[in-house]
């Protein structure tokens, strides 16, 4: 009983920690952009600067959770992957231990779309 709460409060951990990152990441890639002065470069009015940096921040960000998850014991950010591969029949998880890691993982996601509702959207003025 003691690996699925491990892996549950991994979860938790990774979770919280990808929705922080992955919610920045439009912003990181822009300071990037006007760090290199890459803001005006477009060929046929496509942003292609802003979709290289985008898809190479992703991969290093996904190659460090990946890292970070297996060393925490298999822990995972995404919550469709371990219900998925739990209905594959893939991987360690048994019906327990998802009972105990999806809500861990759901938990994070619902308080960010919570938290994103009252301090964005509700403070914008849609006049």
């Amino acid at each position: 009983m003691v690996n699925p709460i491990k892996a549950a409060i991994g979860d938790f951990v990774l979770t919280f920690t990808w929705m922080f990152i992955s919610s920045t990441l439009g912003l990181v890639t822009t300071e990037i952009m006007k760090a290199f002065d890459l803001q005006f470069v477009t060929y046929n009015g496509v942003n292609y600067p802003f979709i290289i940096i985008t898809t190479l921040l992703i991969f290093i960000i996904i190659f460090t959770f990946t890292a970070i998850g297996n060393a925490l014991g298999g822990a995972s950010f995404n919550p469709t992957g371990n219900a998925s591969f739990y209905a594959a029949g893939l991987g360690s998880d048994t019906l327990i231990s998802m009972a105990i890691r999806f809500p861990a993982q759901v938990f994070i996601l619902f308080h960010k779309g919570l938290f994103i509702f009252y301090f964005w959207i509700l403070d914008y003025d849609f006049r």
